[in-house]
């Protein structure tokens, strides 16, 4: 009887720690969201602060370096404020960042004011002729919380027309009639942006050396370690959310300058390689006032926010601005 009383006591007990550390853990996520809140608002006014800073210098009669510091510092601020509010949330979540790249395997996409509004689980493709494998390695990629689909031969897997985001291929390269490489040849032709880890039990040397340049992320012997096998995925999948991320900003910046009139885009040209209004409006045989117009202008059809972000515009189309012999 005392020993079902001890039992009876130290159950009650469990369950009362259980519960106050639920409570204090739900606490703790609640005060952090607030924070993450109180982050947003913060972002929300420096935005705003940078906008009207940027149409203030738009107008200026004379040019302002101390201004376009502060501006830029601004946007810099703005860069990290938003990462230590994702990271927050994160931790409020208890999702677990990637070491290497400081990112999240679990990719979420915000609106301007920062509020979630989709959560996107990555997509491991498994192209195997070998139906253990193709057993035992979506389970390992499911236990990671990846999406996962699984392909018997190359050709399945073509047919299918893959078009997730996040993706990668772990792909074998030993499999009847249309091989692991010949498959990475097919996705090349078809300007195929994913990401391929190859895993094969007969690779040698020469075979690695080609299927890297051919752009594979990585190239992994049988028998492999899972987590091996668990890193080069997320390594992976982080390159084509950088892909996408370079393609997307590359579109829009072609879109914008598209908006551009022949003058205008003159005046970009200059602007980005770092001439005053008064030099530029000497070389285009104008007048500076002009040239603060049409540098608005152009400001405003980019939607760049800063100088420093017309720079990086220019950059992702090639625009380095006119040589001094034109």
């Amino acid at each position: 009887m005392f020993n079902s009383l001890n039992d009876g006591a130290r159950r009650h007990l469990k369950g009362k720690r259980q519960n106050a550390s639920e409570n204090n853990t739900e606490s703790l996520r609640s005060a952090v969201m607030d924070h993450v809140a109180y982050l947003s608002n913060v972002l929300s006014q420096l935005r705003l602060s940078a906008r009207q800073m940027t149409e203030l210098m738009a107008v200026q009669e004379s040019e302002n370096p101390e201004m376009e510091h502060c501006l830029d510092r601004i946007h810099l601020d703005i860069n990290q404020i938003y990462d230590t509010m994702i990271q927050v949330r994160w931790a409020a979540l208890g999702q677990r960042p990637s070491t290497e790249s400081g990112l999240n395997i679990r990719h979420e996409t915000f609106c301007e004011d920062e509020k979630i509004v989709s959560s996107i689980k990555p997509m491991v493709y498994v192209v195997d002729d070998n139906p253990s494998v193709l057993k035992a390695l979506p389970r390992l990629f499911r236990s990671m919380d990846y999406d996962t689909e699984s392909f018997p031969s190359a050709k399945q897997f073509l047919q299918n027309k893959p078009d997730a985001h996040p993706a990668c291929v772990v792909l074998d390269v030993r499999m009847p009639r249309m091989s692991g490489l010949d498959l990475q040849r097919e996705l090349g032709h078809a300007h195929s942006d994913l990401p391929i880890i190859f895993i094969t039990g007969h690779g040698d040397i020469d075979m690695a050396v080609q299927a890297m340049k051919d752009g594979a992320v990585d190239f992994l012997p049988k028998p492999f370690d899972d987590q091996d096998l668990l890193d080069s995925v997320e390594r992976a999948l982080q390159h084509h959310e950088n892909i996408r991320e370079t393609n997307e900003k590359l579109q829009e910046a072609e879109e914008h300058v598209q908006r551009l009139t022949p003058r205008e885009r003159e005046v970009f040209e200059h602007v980005v390689k770092g001439l005053l209004n008064k030099q530029i409006a000497y070389e285009l045989g104008t007048v500076e006032k002009t040239i603060k117009v049409h540098r608005a202008r152009v400001m405003q059809k980019m939607e760049a926010e800063s100088l420093a972000d017309l720079v990086r515009m220019a950059g992702r189309l090639g625009i380095e601005g006119p040589s001094r012999a034109e």
